[in-house]
């Protein structure tokens, strides 16, 4: 079962429970890619570097949508 995570401007995600995969898309649903294994791996931890910064002022958001623009 697939949860949307989350939805920002221009990229999406969203994670099946079943499997720890995520499906990465863009707004236009053009674009998708299907993240497993090692790839799904790496993705978790570069969105937990994420919520780990302590910098208010930094938008998480923007940084989420960079993120997922590198493996689209």
């Amino acid at each position: 079962m697939m949860l949307a995570v989350f939805s920002g401007q221009n990229y999406s995600y969203s994670y099946e429970t079943n499997t720890g995969n995520y499906l990465l898309y863009d707004s236009k649903y053009t674009t998708h890619a299907y993240l497993q294994g090692d790839d799904a791996r790496i993705f978790r931890e570069e969105l937990e570097n994420i919520d780990n910064i302590t910098d208010p002022k930094i938008k998480t958001g923007l940084l989420i949508e960079q993120t997922i623009s590198i493996y689209l």
